[in-house]
């Protein structure tokens, strides 16, 4: 068995979010020298409309990640994982893969968010086109969101990113509602940071001409903020403002926050997969 690569791995997966529950069953896999195989692990989420009072609802997601070794080595690589949400409040069970690679190695927490509906912002590392460093790649700040209405052949949403080309400023996003209590930079910047995070926030908003308590998060995609009362239900811009033009429908849900102790599916929790397509190779 490959110690550096087992603790490679280890390391991997609680960076990832999903800490050290699994090192046990994951060296016994190895150590098994199965081609490829999964392993379970279940994690609770307070939704963000719940944070103050956690005992309204939890949601449960449950996670499979999928391990293969290399063809020619004793080397293992965490390919990608599966990742089920099932929220508080009965609606059906949402399911996307990530691949880490190609998903810009998405964590838990992230995911879990994602599946929620919201959107959040991440640094990844693209080719430099930009000509102004001699670097083959440059870092840039990018906006992922699911689309839930959509599902392909395997069951998977398309995970939309939207660069800063396309013209998404939540600064001056922000500015553009009748928020209270954002006179303060350092306020501001906090909120800021908390949807570029995917969180959903809790704020003051001047609505008929009293403060409502409203949850907020960021909508990238129609360059806008989702808005919901304290109970959920969406606000749209026609109802903030005296004069407003409806907008499309948008999809938005709750979240943040991890309940410890993340709980091992099962006792044994690999499931040896079938290589009729051979391994898939990455990270």
């Amino acid at each position: 068995m490959n110690q550096n690569n087992l603790e490679y791995l280890q390391k991997s997966l609680d960076y990832l979010g999903f800490g050290t529950k699994l090192n046990d069953v994951l060296e016994s896999a190895i150590y098994r020298q199965l081609e490829k195989f999964s392993l379970g692990i279940n994690q609770r989420y307070i939704p963000g409309e719940f944070r103050s009072d956690p005992g309204k609802g939890v949601d449960q997601l449950h996670f499979d990640l999928n391990f293969s070794k290399a063809r020619d080595s004793d080397v293992y690589f965490l390919n990608s994982y599966d990742a089920t949400l099932t929220r508080y409040n009965d609606t059906p069970p949402v399911s996307q893969r990530f691949d880490l690679e190609r998903d810009n190695r998405m964590t838990a927490l992230q995911s879990y968010k994602l599946l929620c509906g919201l959107s959040l912002q991440k640094d990844i590392y693209v080719k430099n086109t930009s000509g102004t460093t001699t670097a083959d790649r440059e870092k840039v700040a990018v906006w992922f969101r699911l689309d839930l209405s959509v599902s392909g052949n395997n069951g998977n949403h398309p995970l939309n990113k939207f660069f800063p080309g396309y013209g998404f400023d939540l600064e001056k996003t922000i500015d553009r509602y009748p928020f209270n209590g954002l006179d303060e930079l350092e306020k501001k910047d906090a909120v800021t940071r908390a949807l570029r995070y995917g969180n959903l926030v809790e704020l003051s908003l001047e609505l008929n001409g009293k403060q409502q308590a409203v949850y907020v998060a960021a909508n990238p995609r129609l360059k806008t903020l989702d808005i919901y009362t304290k109970d959920m239900q969406q606000l749209w811009d026609n109802q903030i403002f005296s004069t407003g033009q409806n907008q499309e429908q948008k999809a938005g849900r709750a979240f943040e926050g991890v309940l410890p102790p993340p709980q091992v599916a099962r006792q044994f929790p690999w499931k040896q997969q079938g290589d009729e397509n051979g391994p898939k190779i990455g990270r």
